[in-house]
């Protein structure tokens, strides 16, 4: 009987799917700055990721789309996964149109000028992530415009998940940024609108982000500024006006490539004095097209009351070692990273 159902049900065709991901695990010697000798040595699993991506051809030029990226550990005996990339949507002429969680353009215009591959030790997000500024946007319907020559247009809006708007929850995203190549010539710019709940109320924040690149082989140059600003509801003793702003470059040597940043975060309220520096320097090896091994140092430097970490979701903080990571104010946390990374 079961044999009969299943041989009368309907045989519906399939969209090939490929499989890919990176595989990116560190041995880290790490220092926290703390008075007393906190020091650990520890293995990383930095943003390792399975991906499945699927295409189906509608005709008419237009195209069936599916992406799904699942973080995992390398390091521990962890289980659960996480949603990185995840959409379903659809491309033709009028460009592309997402449904799902994907990074927004303020996230892709700061990745680009990263020359620590959003991984290792000394990313940059270490100092620009702070208030939601490198994020995928949840519930979001995301339009990339056709190639209008270099430049293509994204926009990025994440629908409210609570219809409560009394206790200010009924929040929303958008953000919205242009993007240009052209002659080893990189340009982005974007801008970005959040909601934020403030107990019983909603409070708007405001950013914007710029940064740019020239690459002359085998020589490349970049740097990134950003804004972040919220007047909360508290008052102006309160008012967040974050700059940040940093410079990287590096230099290819045969299969290998030397490169280093350096970025400051300044004061996010008047006279808080919780600014802060980084530094980082590196060398980065491709032992083919898929595998890279590396190398890197890189320290952040704390004002006063500063509380920047070299971890971030890229480079995570090993919160699994019993003894623990945790930077200080008024002080330097450092860290010595060897490691290797296979795409596939």
């Amino acid at each position: 009987a079961i044999g009969a159902a299943l041989a009368s049900a309907p045989m519906f065709a399939n969209a090939a799917a490929t499989v890919y991901g990176l595989a990116n695990v560190s041995i880290d010697r790490l220092d926290d700055g703390q008075a007393t000798d906190n020091e650990l040595l520890t293995l990383s699993s930095n943003a390792s990721f399975i991906g499945f991506k699927a295409e189906d051809d509608l005709g008419g030029g237009m195209k069936g789309l599916f992406g799904a990226e699942l973080g995992f550990n390398l390091d521990i005996a962890a289980t659960s996964m996480a949603n990185y990339n995840v959409f379903v949507g659809l491309s033709g002429g009028f460009g592309t149109v997402k449904l799902g969680q994907i990074d927004d353009v303020v996230k892709q215009v700061g990745r680009s000028v990263d020359f620590f591959a959003s991984r290792q030790l000394g990313e940059s997000r270490s100092m620009t992530a702070a208030n939601g500024m490198d994020a995928r946007l949840a519930n979001g319907v995301n339009y990339e415009s056709p190639k209008l020559g270099p430049v293509m247009i994204t926009a990025n809006y994440g629908l409210a998940n609570n219809a409560n708007e009394s206790t200010g929850s009924d929040l929303t995203n958008l953000a919205i940024g242009v993007q240009a190549n052209f002659s080893g010539v990189y340009i982005g710019a974007a801008y970005k609108l959040m909601d934020k709940d403030i107990g019983a109320t909603t409070d708007q924040a405001t950013a914007y982000r710029v940064s740019a690149s020239y690459t002359m082989s085998p020589f490349k140059v970049g740097g990134l500024y950003q804004n972040y600003t919220d007047d909360t509801p508290a008052g102006t003793a309160t008012d967040i006006d974050l700059n940040v702003y940093g410079i990287g470059a590096s230099f290819k040597i045969g299969s290998g490539t030397i490169k280093g940043q350096y970025y400051v975060a300044g004061e996010s309220i008047a006279n808080s004095d919780n600014g802060a520096t980084l530094m980082a320097i590196g060398y980065d090896h491709s032992l083919s097209k898929t595998t890279t091994v590396f190398v890197t140092y890189a320290q952040i430097e704390n004002d006063l009351t500063g509380a920047y970490s070299l971890f971030s979701s890229g480079h995570p903080n090993p919160a699994n070692d019993t003894v623990g990571f945790n930077p200080i104010a008024n002080g330097t946390n450092s860290g010595l990273s060897v490691g290797m990374a296979m795409a596939f």
